[in-house]
């Protein structure tokens, strides 16, 4: 550790010592005449120079390519290099717009704004000129149609300009190899010149964020009186219904014998042998009219076998009948002496029993025997 220490203040000491040394030197050269140094210390004395030269040269080289990138690189930016086509509209207020602001198309950096003028006070109608470019090939995506939209950029009340594209009608601007040659009036192309006029687009102006903010604010301390007056409200329905759930909870206290009757009466009802059943109608009841429904049934069974017996019996009288009287109207018939009077007396019998036999009450019992006919 000794050593170390000692060859470390060595080295310090031996150091500063030379840096004494070279300052002297350096001063004792820059005190000199140039023609009192030696050939070898002018020499040196050359290279230096040469050296710093050189060193000042290529630095000012490099600036000067540097500065010569940075205009190649602004003028790029600003489409210096490209066809531009210039454009105007009409928007009310100039508020966070200010010229140098990009215009965008379809989300890309088209060109920017170039004049933004106030238009004079006997001008009703307009209230700010703002003048734009385009550069190519984007203009080419403006026709008659396209239309400018003035949209709020962020919350600080910044806006830009956005055009929309053409679908109909013409172009605005005519390119001819690379050069713009005539503009679009609204019914043909006019030629382009030096001192032509930008070529006007409707803007379709929106209130800033800033004032819709504004509004929404205005318009929520507006109602603001309806909202304290409606938790006012609110603060009384909660009070009624917390006294409401008070006084259910002393009513169903007091319904609890209620309800417990009312199990004792459905485990009742649940008996198989039927309490409630038995309670409307008694067990001697039921049997009463158990045996009036047979006694119902028996009488009923009765009177459709008489019903039929009956009915039998007065088809086969009203068949006999109708033989009769057809042979009757047969042999009337044959005797041609027989009064006019009788001959009609049958044949209105006849159609008498015509019609009985078409009665819907009588019709079965016209019917023919078919074992009869076989």
């Amino acid at each position: 550790m000794g050593r170390a220490g000692s060859v470390e203040s060595r080295c310090i000491d031996t150091t500063r010592s030379c840096a004494c040394s070279f300052s002297r030197n350096h001063s004792i050269l820059a005190k000199m005449p140039l023609q009192d140094l030696t050939p070898q210390l002018r020499t040196r004395l050359n290279r230096a120079e040469q050296f710093v030269g050189c060193f000042v040269g290529l630095a000012l080289a490099g600036l000067l390519a540097v500065f010569a990138y940075y205009i190649f690189y602004t003028a790029k930016q600003k489409g210096w290099f490209l066809t531009q086509g210039r454009y105007f509209t009409f928007v009310q207020t100039a508020s966070g717009m200010s010229v140098g602001d990009k215009v965008k198309l379809m989300g890309f950096d088209v060109g920017e704004i170039i004049n933004i003028e106030a238009m004079p006070a006997s001008d009703f109608l307009n209230n700010v000129y703002v003048e734009f470019e385009v550069r190519s090939p984007y203009h080419g995506y403006l026709w008659a149609d396209s239309k400018v939209n003035v949209v709020s950029g962020d919350f600080l009340g910044n806006r830009f300009l956005e055009v929309t594209k053409g679908i109909s009608g013409k172009p605005l601007y005519k390119e001819e190899g690379g050069e713009l040659v005539a503009w679009w009036d609204g019914s043909e192309y006019l030629p382009l010149e030096k001192d032509t006029k930008p070529v006007w687009i409707l803007a379709e102006e929106s209130s800033g964020l800033n004032a819709q903010i504004e509004g929404l604010l205005v318009s929520v301390q507006a109602h603001l009186p309806n909202v304290f007056a409606l938790t006012n409200q609110l603060s009384a329905v909660l009070s009624n219904a917390n006294t409401t759930t008070r006084n259910l909870n002393v009513l169903l206290a007091d319904s609890h014998q209620s309800v417990q009757n009312m199990l004792t009466i459905t485990e009742n009802l649940k008996n198989p042998d039927g309490s409630l059943g038995q309670w409307l109608l008694p067990p001697r009841l039921n049997e009463d009219l158990h045996h009036t429904l047979l006694s119902v049934t028996n009488t009923l069974d009765s009177a459709e076998i008489n019903m039929s017996l009956a009915v039998s019996n007065l088809s086969l009288t009203l068949n006999e009948l109708a033989t009769l009287t057809a042979n009757f109207n047969s042999q009337v018939q044959a005797n041609t002496n027989i009064l006019s009077e009788i001959s009609s007396l049958v044949v209105s019998a006849n159609e008498f029993m015509q019609s009985l036999s078409g009665h819907w009450l009588l019709r079965s019992a016209f019917k023919e025997d078919k074992k009869k006919k076989h």
